[in-house]
């Protein structure tokens, strides 16, 4: 989040024609060789680049003296198999009655929460609840991973070394500053934290104290995990009042004029034929819109509202992003009843 894919596609398949990222699933594998030490010019370099990032010496050295690279975390990285998924079956994966009535229930739980929360940032309750679940399972899949160990791991032979040394930095910062201790500190093999998942430098920019008690607790604390995904979407562009969009049908307009860097006003999408599937219709108004047909012509479509990028922002898969608006969507018509 906040992020790249990398983490999220550990449990959802992305986009029709991106890599299937099979690297990140969570079948762990087995009896791997016993890797190396790292070179101790690459520790000690690395160690006194975190430390002039402003990491203390002894945070530093109490994290990485002993660092051992996770065989486990090289071999999710480096598994890549190839593959490609529709929207519509990938939909299918994302709202399921089950995700839809958890969902549900904890709008429900949590409804004056949600409400404060809301109010404060202008993202709808079902949004926020339905991104926990997404990430997390509301908490129940946070991942087990030394957080700062498997981002040493990554940022030493990892593909994306630099991207991973930048995290492994925001993290120690973050025992630096003494929001989670070292033991606590878990999450994705990928370095993805707590119940809404946020890499390190996402959680430093964007976690949020929902319930003012002076910690960003996104590891165990369901307050501050709203306030934190509320607060990113909020940072990011969310307009509020405006929804994410609208499943339509698209008429007889070309399939050109498609895609989410071409937005029209929704009088003219209506004038051109393009209709909600459900009630209520749409307004013959100013909103700006894109109209996306992810499986191409004749598969399902959307009108995308500019609240769409904030959820491009949190993960770039327009699977994702559409997926997620339309289980928001079912959670509050499941919580309204």
């Amino acid at each position: 989040m906040a992020r790249n894919d990398v983490k999220f596609l550990s449990r959802f398949l992305p986009a029709a024609g991106l890599l299937l990222l099979a690297a990140c699933a969570t079948t762990e594998p087995q009896e791997l060789p016993a890797l190396a030490a790292p070179p101790q010019s690459w520790l000690q370099k690395t160690e006194q680049q975190a430390i002039a990032d402003g990491v203390s010496p002894a945070t530093v050295h109490a994290a990485l003296d002993n660092f051992r690279p996770d065989e486990r975390v090289i071999a999710l990285d480096q598994k890549q198999p190839e593959g490609t998924i529709t929207f519509a079956v990938y939909r299918r994966h994302i709202v399921t009655p089950a995700r839809v009535k958890k969902g549900a229930a904890i709008m429900r739980q949590y409804a004056a929460d949600l409400q404060a929360i809301s109010t404060r940032t202008g993202v709808p309750p079902q949004m926020i609840v339905a991104l926990w679940g997404l990430e997390s399972s509301f908490g129940a899949n946070m991942g087990n991973y030394e957080t700062v160990n498997a981002l040493a791991t990554l940022a030493w032979q990892g593909r994306r070394a630099t991207f991973f040394r930048n995290e492994l930095f925001a993290a120690l910062h973050i025992l630096d500053q003494n929001h989670m201790d070292a033991s606590q500190l878990r999450g994705s093999w990928a370095g993805a934290m707590g119940q809404c998942q946020f890499m390190p430098t996402t959680y430093l920019k964007y976690a949020a104290d929902g319930d003012n008690d002076g910690r960003r607790d996104i590891w165990g604390d369901p307050q501050d995990v709203m306030a934190s995904i509320a607060n990113y979407l909020a940072a990011e562009g969310w307009t509020r009042g405006q929804g994410w969009g609208r499943e339509v049908t698209p008429g007889d307009i070309d399939f050109s004029e498609t895609g989410i860097d071409k937005p029209h006003m929704l009088s003219e999408w209506v004038g051109g034929g393009v209709r909600a599937v459900t009630a209520p219709p749409l307004p013959r108004d100013t909103t700006r819109a894109a109209l996306l047909e992810p499986d191409g012509a004749g598969g399902p479509a959307f009108l995308a509202y500019d609240n769409l990028h904030a959820l491009l922002r949190w993960n770039r898969s327009t699977y994702f992003a559409v997926s997620a608006g339309l289980l928001a969507d079912a959670i509050a018509q499941q919580a309204a009843k």
